[in-house]
């Protein structure tokens, strides 16, 4: 009876041994990552202030700075306009219209058209993919 206790004792104690708690504090091999501060000059404006500003507006150019490869030049004129004004002759095969609520797949396919246009149907920009 008493090694049936020493023996259940002897196991206790070895799982909470290999259970105990790791250390705090970093190996010596153990490099330790802290974020760098957060630095604003003067002239910047800090996060959260920007949160509470309503007339942030996302800079963007109309038309992607990249090689056209579906045609979107040639569609520029109508930038700024309703997108049901484009003949459907002169939109290409793959071309979508895509409002703000339009869900639409991401595999990027850069003979594919995409215009963009706000709640209104109007024209913003025109991307390749």
């Amino acid at each position: 009876m008493k090694m049936r206790t020493f023996l259940l004792a002897s196991s206790a104690a070895l799982l909470l041994a290999a259970c105990g708690g790791e250390s705090s504090a970093p190996a010596d091999d153990e490099v330790l990552v802290t974020e760098p501060p957060v630095v604003v000059t003067p002239d910047e404006t800090p996060a959260e202030d920007m949160a509470s500003d309503e007339s942030v507006t996302p800079e963007m150019d109309p038309l992607d700075q990249v090689e056209d490869t579906c045609g979107m030049t040639d569609l520029e004129s109508y930038i700024g306009q309703v997108a049901s004004e484009i003949p459907e002759d002169e939109l290409p095969e793959s071309a979508r219209i895509v409002a703000p609520d339009t869900q639409v797949t991401e595999d990027y396919r850069p003979t594919r058209l995409n215009v963009l246009t706000d709640e209104d149907g109007i024209i913003l920009s025109m991307k390749c993919g």
